[in-house]
């Protein structure tokens, strides 16, 4: 056989022995790849925590069926109280949890009429003053803090107003007790709420025409400064009135600011002839 057929039938050999080698492993690897190299469990989903609140066990239950979260009843006794009812809940409506994940539920037990027949047990339960989770208000404008405050149970608030550079004003900056804690719904809740940057902008007042006194009194009165007092002389302007100021009347300034003013006196007499 010549030396080109040789080669000629080896090269069409090794092609033939390549491809059933390939077309074997890619078979291997579909077998492999779903079981060893693809997860079959589903990837962890985020979901908004719903409002159990006011309803009934059986309608949570069905709530977080439905938003995938596990329900975690705890019964409290309380008085005057619909059975069975949720009456707080932890997290809170609107934090964001991960499928699977618990929720607290506070579940209403009524107090037997006949205490005779409740249990030792039951009795160490049974609480007279309603019981309610401190919602996180970091951050929040004051007015909506104690909108949810109230929505919570918490009607006693204490607050405190502090200058704060970070914080904008009207917004809470800290409380106690701390968020989640179970409380009182008769505890006082104290609250530190923003009263902005403590350097504040004034604006500048008119101090035309006005006496001495008066221009010192509208200058104090707007947070500035006095500065200096110079005493000029125009025949054609009342005397003992400022005729000039630095700081055109009007403007906004840091407060603090000084501002200078210009006084008219009548010229001193001059003595001899």
């Amino acid at each position: 056989m010549k030396p080109f057929a040789t080669a000629l039938i080896t090269s069409f050999l090794v092609t033939v022995i390549t491809s059933i080698l390939i077309f074997t492993g890619v078979i291997n690897l579909k077998k492999i790849l779903p079981e060893d190299f693809i997860s079959s469990e589903p990837l962890a989903t985020s979901t908004e925590v719903p409002n159990f609140v006011n309803l009934k066990l059986s309608e949570a239950e069905k709530v977080a069926q439905q938003f995938g979260l596990k329900i975690i009843p705890e019964e409290k006794f309380l008085e005057n109280t619909q059975p069975d009812v949720i009456l707080s809940q932890f997290p809170l409506p609107g934090f964001v949890a991960k499928s699977g994940d618990p929720v607290k539920l506070s579940v209403a037990k009524a107090v037997e009429i006949t205490i005779e027949t409740m249990s030792e047990d039951d009795l160490s339960e049974i609480e007279l003053t309603d019981k309610v989770v401190m919602p996180d208000i970091t951050g929040l404008n004051y007015s909506t803090a104690k909108d949810l405050l109230g929505k919570s149970g918490i009607i006693n608030i204490s607050e405190n107003f502090e200058d704060n550079d970070k914080v904008e004003k009207d917004k809470v900056i800290s409380f106690n007790p701390p968020a989640g804690s179970e409380i009182n719904s008769e505890a006082v809740v104290d609250i530190i709420v923003s009263k902005g940057a403590a350097i504040k902008q004034v604006i500048v007042p008119n101090l035309y025409n006005k006496s001495l006194d008066k221009a010192k009194a509208e200058i104090e009165r707007s947070k500035l400064k006095l500065g200096k007092i110079t005493k000029i002389t125009d025949e054609d302007k009342a005397f003992d009135r400022i005729i000039g100021q630095s700081i055109q009347w009007g403007q906004k300034v840091k407060e603090g600011t000084v501002i200078d003013i210009n006084l008219n006196v009548e010229a001193e007499e001059k003595l001899g002839w």
